[in-house]
């Protein structure tokens, strides 16, 4: 296959929207959608906000921002299918002239800029979808007015056990498929993914598919074909999404582990206005990282056999890297983790607090993040001036 016809693959996002609306839509889902929405941003209601959802799909999240009493709401889609199924709801809703729905590029410059600015720009699990993520976040910022806030959510291959190049192969593959080899696709992503090729999980996964609602009321077998078919696609690390809007005047707020996507929220505050109602994150104004991932035993040679090694994250995955240092002669010094207010013992080695390492080790070492909470790790190193670590939580993604 070309790579021109690759570049032209595109999965039918808005026939996906439309099956999930015919089947699955509820009160039920709408009001997962609308809390998820307002817990993320740290609201009650979004009274007196002028909303844009970009990349809008079957509507909900529009739908979601209109019942929690947003004064104006623009939706707009590239797909013409998303578009009518966004119709469909605003129609539901008795078509109220304070919610526009449109369809628009977010790659398209003279359309943004004719949307004006909002108080909140919301773009969940869409920018990457674009063919062009980091030029859809740069026009998707330049929306946010002064005092606003970006909440978006991206695919970040640091939370995948599988490299970028595997699940973007897959994803093409399953676009340019049949409706039989999909649903062959869709049965393989389950037995692996879900089930771990054990019929003794079956239980776990009728319960998974059951309360899946409770995740901003999306369906769990729609969004396993959002997923699989979710092409153009571009992967994207929170080592590259931070430093990049923050370069753009953002300061970030808030982040959040939703499945493989990572959520943000971003402020266009200045550093003077109150934001007392989020607790905001510490973290350096500009941040430039230098984080290599750790996703197979291949990549443990990277390590700097001459400095001394800590990993960060005294559990499970802990334990994982420290048996595969093992195995290559890499005898770690200690564990670090920020959940303990004084050192004790883990599967043989020390726990260290991150400030009993700071006080004791800062030269010619070298640390290892083993752990789900990578970002809030990487910021508390960031804030002590630590930016060039490794993180192998893929590696222990790919263990458990």
């Amino acid at each position: 296959m070309s790579n021109n016809v690759k570049k032209e693959l595109r999965f039918e996002f808005g026939a996906n929207w439309q099956s999930y609306l015919d089947h699955n839509l509820s009160p039920e889902r709408i009001d997962q959608a609308r809390q998820h929405l307002l817990s993320f941003i740290g609201r009650e209601d979004l009274r007196g906000l002028r909303i844009l959802d970009i990349g809008s799909g079957s509507g909900i999240h529009s739908m979601a921002a209109f019942q929690a009493g947003a004064a104006e709401i623009v939706s707009f889609d590239y797909d013409a299918e998303s578009v009518m199924a966004t119709e469909r709801l605003h129609a539901m809703c008795q078509s109220p002239e304070n919610w526009l729905v449109m369809q628009g590029s977010v790659l398209d410059p003279e359309f943004m800029k004719s949307l004006g600015q909002f108080d909140l720009v919301y773009a969940w699990g869409v920018l990457h979808h674009t063919g062009a993520v980091w030029s859809a976040i740069d026009l998707a910022s330049t929306c946010v007015k002064t005092g606003g806030l970006m909440y978006i959510a991206l695919y970040d291959s640091d939370w995948s056990a599988e490299s970028p190049e595997f699940w973007c192969d897959i994803k093409q593959r399953y676009t340019a498929s049949s409706a039989m080899v999909r649903r062959m696709y869709e049965a393989w992503y389950v037995a692996r993914f879900v089930l771990r090729y054990n019929p003794f999980r079956l239980g776990y996964l009728f319960r998974y598919a059951r309360e899946y609602k409770k995740n901003r009321g999306m369906d769990f077998y729609h969004d396993v074909k959002d997923w699989l078919g979710g092409w153009p696609m571009e992967y994207t690390r929170i080592y590259e999404v931070i430093p990049f809007l923050q370069t753009k005047g953002m300061r970030l707020l808030h982040t959040k582990i939703g499945e493989l996507n990572k959520e943000y929220l971003f402020s266009s505050h200045k550093k003077q206005d109150d934001l007392s109602h989020f607790s905001e994150l510490k973290i350096p104004n500009i941040v430039k990282w230098n984080v290599i991932s750790i996703r197979d035993e291949k990549d443990f040679p990277a390590l700097d056999l001459t400095k001394l090694t800590f990993i960060y994250g005294a559990g499970k995955g802990g334990s994982l890297v420290k048996e595969m240092l093992n195995k290559i002669n890499i005898k770690p010094e200690a564990f670090i983790t920020t959940t303990i207010s004084q050192s004790e013992i883990h599967d043989g080695l020390m726990v260290l607090s991150l400030e009993k390492f700071m006080e004791n080790y800062v030269d010619n070492v070298q640390v290892i993040i083993a752990s789900g909470s990578f970002d809030y790790i990487s910021f508390e190193l960031a804030n002590r001036g630590i930016t060039n670590f490794f993180n192998a939580y893929p590696y222990v993604l790919s263990r458990l």
